[in-house]
């Protein structure tokens, strides 16, 4: 099997695990209308990615190839990525320019000596003080680096390979998932200009009828 097919089959899997907790969610819905809840719903399964030629295109401008595995996250869900990367500002290939801006802006607001590298395409910024980011170094797979303003004159390798990061953060979810089920869950309200509340204990925790 080549290394593309393995490289898809990978994200494919992400996919599922994410669909799967999507179905068995740490929370039931209350006082929510029924079209923000289907809102909810979809954008949790949601999974966009960019064309090849969009792509491609960046990938000559930078004169570089991203491992495998990273194009396929690109390619399949780089857009959109479902719940994956919670509480973070993600964006895939569409977005490259503006979260390389972005992460230029991070690291200047604390006078950091260092630049991002040319080739580098920013996976998530964090709450204005962190970024990680993958590069264009081929191969099937690469690792995954991250900028802190706790060190703002160097980078630091945080996994090994993009395919351990996004496990490590598939497991977290799946790990905060249970343990929150354990606890009976919560209820989730959400507004209709935007965000939400969370009520605990769930106030119908034995009644799944509006389970997400």
């Amino acid at each position: 099997m080549s290394g593309a097919i393995d490289a898809e089959t990978v994200v494919e899997e992400w996919k599922s695990r994410l669909i799967a907790l999507a179905e068995r969610p740490e929370y039931v819905f209350v006082d929510t209308p029924q079209e923000l809840i289907d809102r909810h719903r979809a954008r949790l399964v949601t999974f966009e990615g960019c064309t090849d030629a969009e792509l491609e295109a960046v990938e000559s401008r930078i004169g570089g190839r991203f491992p495998a595995v990273f194009r396929q996250y690109l390619l399949q869900m780089g857009e959109a990525c479902g719940d994956l990367f919670r509480g973070s500002e993600t964006g895939g290939i569409r977005s490259f320019d503006q979260l390389r801006d972005d992460a230029r802006e991070i690291v200047d607001d604390v006078g950091g000596r260092w630049a991002l590298p040319s080739d580098a395409a920013v996976v998530l910024t964090h709450q204005g003080y962190t970024f990680d980011y993958v590069r264009a170094v081929g191969g099937f797979d690469g690792p995954v680096l991250r900028w802190t303003d706790g060190k703002p004159h160097e980078e630091t390798r945080i996994a090994a390979t993009f395919a351990r990061y996004v496990d490590g953060q598939l497991r977290l979810c799946e790990r905060n998932n249970r343990a929150a089920r354990e606890r009976g869950g919560y209820s989730l309200v959400l507004f209709p200009g935007g965000g939400g509340r969370r009520i605990y204990p769930a106030r119908n925790p034995g009644d799944r009828s509006q389970r997400a």
